[in-house]
């Protein structure tokens, strides 16, 4: 009977102890529920956090400075292309493409063979025979994409050193209409301008140091492959040291063993050599230097100062004298000698407009800024800092930001760039070239080859010559110093319409010839006085075209 009786008493317990158990389990189900519930009915009470830092925080005065840059950048995609200089690069680089060495005669001239030549530029030739090989049109994207990232550079730098957005896009704008000539008109410049761009910051922002030392020596060295005006690169590193060894001297009182032994000085220094022999590291080694006296002698041309080039020179000049009289302290004598130098540069030889263009920009309007006290934008109060009801949601505080997204997208979609993304109808060549191209004459050199030499302006034989042009055997191009002398003389002669036209046509076995009716007008008369054995194969308003009879 004792064993019944405990045994049934243990089966109670355990039934006790059962229902205890479901019973914690379905409390602590119900709460766990409602606590769920009441997470879930409370989530308004919480915000979103943003993943991006205060630092991608723009204001209405930076969406206004890219919107300034996007409205740049759609202007140079349609600006149509005027500088037929690309079209010499690229037929020099498919030689280099094809032969797989350089060149050592003028291949854009066949009377320039036996004449001595060095290939200068075989880096920039290669890179736009590249993008010529594509298409037309690809060359005007390479422009525009290498001018927009001259303006962006130019609109970063500013806005480093002024913190001011109004003086950040006056100087984006300031330097687009002071360079736009290079800018719109696809000049092989615009392949190094980025380079000068990076070694005006490295030379003229901030102390000497290792690391500068090394990214200007990596600039020089790749300017010096890409085109031979390097030479500018370095004479402006010779100058700014120059200047910098010249104030160091000023504050010891000219104590020469105090300047010796100035760490600044010495690294400069040893940049300055260091970027001379990297300029040797190149196909043509010396060579690239016994070439520059030869490039600078073409380049004297005055600038003319009615121009938009001659208007921003006067402002440059102006802004000069307002930090001369203004500016308290003492201005580096780098900038003053750089800036006065190239600003003299500019106005006897037109060509140096783009050097002096973006130092003008990056020096001067900082300067400015600090002669007038011109204050920097105010200053963003990060959102830790904030009183809770002030703070803004993080999708209001980004609102510009997304802004400037929205214009560089739209930017991109307005202009030819997008066709390759969004698709549409590409741009015919007479949208490309500018009506002084004679994009007619081209095609009908294109689709009626001439077996013979071709007598055309030199300005137009570059894009004549061309692949991708009219694919003829032209007299003269841009680059007609590397013909003989005789030649030379003779294309003169021919292009002032001279009575013994004939005589020297004869003389050349010239087969066909492109007369410009705007720029050759006395030749133009002169054809018309006579022209036996000749008879006109094409006229349009810009151009004539003589070809031989049964050529």
């Amino acid at each position: 009977m004792n064993r019944i009786d405990d045994r049934s008493r243990f089966a109670r317990t355990r039934e006790s102890l059962s229902c205890t158990d479901a019973t914690q389990h379905t409390l602590t189900a119900v709460g766990t529920l409602s606590t769920y519930q009441e997470t879930t009915l409370n989530t308004d009470q919480y915000e979103l956090e943003s993943l991006l830092s205060d630092r991608f925080v723009l204001t209405w005065r930076h969406m206004s400075v890219v919107g300034l840059v996007c409205l740049l950048f759609v202007l140079l995609s349609f600006t149509p292309l005027t500088s037929h200089t690309t079209w010499l690069y690229a037929a020099r680089g498919e030689a280099i493409l094809s032969e797989g060495q350089l060149p050592t005669t003028d291949v854009t001239q066949s009377l320039s063979q036996g004449m001595s030549y060095r290939e200068t530029s075989w880096l920039g030739s290669i890179f736009w025979a590249v993008i010529a090989r594509q298409s037309l049109e690809a060359v005007s994207w390479a422009t525009t994409l290498l001018a927009t990232t001259s303006l962006v550079l130019i609109s970063v730098t500013l806005w480093q050193a002024t913190r001011n957005s109004l003086l950040t896009g006056l100087g984006a704008l300031w330097f687009a209409l002071f360079a736009w000539s290079w800018l719109g008109l696809g000049s092989p410049l615009l392949l190094v301008l980025p380079l000068w761009i990076g070694l005006i910051v490295l030379t003229l922002r901030g102390s000497t140091s290792l690391s500068r030392s090394v990214a200007t020596l990596a600039l020089v060295l790749l300017w010096a492959n890409l085109d031979a005006s390097v030479f500018v690169g370095v004479a402006f590193l010779a100058i700014a040291w120059l200047g910098n060894s010249t104030a160091t001297l000023l504050e010891n009182n000219f104590r020469w063993k105090k300047l010796l032994l100035d760490r600044n000085f010495q690294i400069a220094a040893v940049t300055l050599e260091l970027s001379i022999l990297a300029t040797l590291l190149t196909p043509l080694g010396i060579g690239l230097w016994t070439d520059v006296y030869d490039s600078w002698s073409l380049r004297h041309v005055p600038l003319d100062v009615i121009s938009m080039a001659g208007l921003c020179l006067l402002v440059a000049s102006v802004l000069l004298g307002v930090i001369l009289r203004k500016h308290q302290g003492t201005l580096p004598v780098a900038e003053v000698l750089t800036i006065s130098i190239l600003g003299i540069l500019s106005l006897s030889m037109a060509s140096h407009v783009v050097w002096f263009a973006p130092l003008a920009v990056l020096v001067l309007i900082p300067r400015v800024q600090s002669a007038l006290a011109i204050a920097a934008d105010p200053v963003l109060v990060p959102t830790e800092t904030r009183e809770q009801p002030e703070a803004k949601p993080p999708v209001l505080r980004f609102a510009y930001s997304l802004g400037a997204v929205l214009l560089c997208w739209i930017a991109f979609a307005i202009s030819p760039l997008s066709q390759a993304v969004l698709g549409g109808q590409p741009r015919t060549i007479g949208q490309l070239f500018d009506d002084a191209t004679p994009v007619a004459a081209t095609r009908y050199l294109r689709e009626n080859p001439v077996d013979g030499l071709v007598f055309a302006p030199a300005a137009w034989g570059d894009l004549l010559q061309s692949p991708q042009g009219g694919r003829a055997d032209v007299f003269a191009t841009t680059s007609m110093t590397h013909l003989p002398q005789q030649a030379k003389y003779d294309y003169n002669r021919l292009n002032r319409g001279e009575s013994i036209w004939q005589g020297i046509a004869d003389r050349y076995a010239i087969a066909a010839m492109v007369i410009d009716k705007q720029s050759q007008t006395a030749l133009l008369e002169t054809v018309h006085a006579g022209h036996e054995n000749w008879q006109v194969a094409f006229e349009d308003d810009l151009s004539l075209i003589l070809r031989r009879s049964g050529k």
